[in-house]
């Protein structure tokens, strides 16, 4: 009797094909030849490790489980597949870390004014500027999964309030202050110092970060023992999930008129972000191209989940990390 028929759908490096080695004996597995189309090896695919992208979604007559190795799924929540029977599962927790650091590395780039040391550096040019101190701080999470609970605890480190807001009723951790649902977000803007966006893109979270928002942040400054051109006043504004959860239009008025100090975005509402994008040229903006997820371990880990994941199948347990398709996470 055939076992059930698996596809890796995307390159695997030695050391992460190497996990399959342990996969349940009841599977097949086969690679995706290196530089050939997945729709071409979708007949008779069972369980996919990879990403279904909408126009191969016909040719999987067979497919009963896609293992997607990321977090967000929004790419393949196109009709079709939501009112298909296939069982979804992201790589949520996987990233907490490495993303957290990202967002970490974002906002101490702009409260210690890294890119005007980088930019004086080009010019040899040697002077002190004001900086921002963390400690006491208010920062105000939006999005309390994994990403933003691996935020939040090193926020906590960095001696900051924490305030966070969810679309789901969640147990409120220690290291958070006050969590919300998301009609506190308002008052949780009105808060803080640092926003740090963490929750996935839905059609409910499409532009939640509007004008109104932004208007409500704090208006403050930041005096310190330095004086001169190089002054602080506003909030922070970090994005480590998704572009499209910000109105792009309501974050560059907030930057220009000094309710946000600065952003550190490591995505974008278009990506790659577009030539002609305003961020590019922003004073205060930084800019990583989507990268806060990318780790040494990431691909290892994603590995070894779909192999739980593969014995659990075989065994009729429930799998680990299915997403919610109405939802969209």
């Amino acid at each position: 009797m055939a076992g059930h028929q698996v596809l890796i759908g995307m390159h695997c490096t030695p050391d992460v094909e190497a996990i399959l080695n342990d996969a349940p004996e009841e599977v097949e597995v086969t690679l995706l030849p290196e530089g050939e189309s997945l729709g071409d090896h979708l007949s008779g695919v069972e369980i996919l490790f990879g990403r279904l992208p909408e126009s191969d979604f016909d040719r999987a007559e067979a497919l009963k489980w896609v293992q997607q190795p990321s977090a967000g799924v929004e790419g393949t929540m196109y009709p079709a597949f939501q009112a298909s029977d296939m069982v979804l599962t992201n790589c949520r927790n996987l990233y907490n870390r490495q993303i957290s650091e990202h967002a970490f590395a974002l906002l101490l780039a702009l409260t210690r004014r890294i890119p005007n040391q980088l930019e004086f550096k080009t010019r040899k040019h040697w002077q002190r500027v004001p900086c921002v101190e963390l400690a006491g701080l208010t920062m105000g999470i939006i999005g309390l999964g994994g990403i933003g609970r691996g935020v939040a605890e090193r926020a906590k480190a960095f001696e900051m309030e924490v305030l966070a807001v969810d679309a789901e009723d969640l147990e409120k951790p220690a290291y958070v202050d006050q969590l919300g649902k998301l009609d506190f977000l308002p008052e949780m803007m009105s808060q803080s110092h640092v926003v740090v966006v963490c929750c996935p893109s839905t059609p409910e979270t499409h532009k939640m970060l509007s004008h109104d928002l932004f208007n409500r942040l704090p208006s403050h400054s930041y005096e310190g023992e330095f004086s001169g051109d190089l002054t602080l006043s506003g909030s922070f504004l970090v994005n480590v999930s998704r572009g499209k959860v910000v109105d792009e239009e309501a974050l560059i008025a907030a930057l220009r008129s000094g309710k946000l100090a600065g952003a550190g975005l490591d995505v974008t509402y278009t990506e790659p972000c577009p030539e002609d994008s305003p961020l590019w040229t922003e004073p205060n903006v930084i800019l990583t191209s989507h990268s806060a997820g990318s780790s040494q371990h990431v691909r290892v880990r994603a590995m070894e989940l779909f192999v739980e994941n593969l014995h659990r199948y075989v065994k009729g347990e429930p799998l680990v990390n299915v997403v919610d398709k109405e939802k969209g996470y």
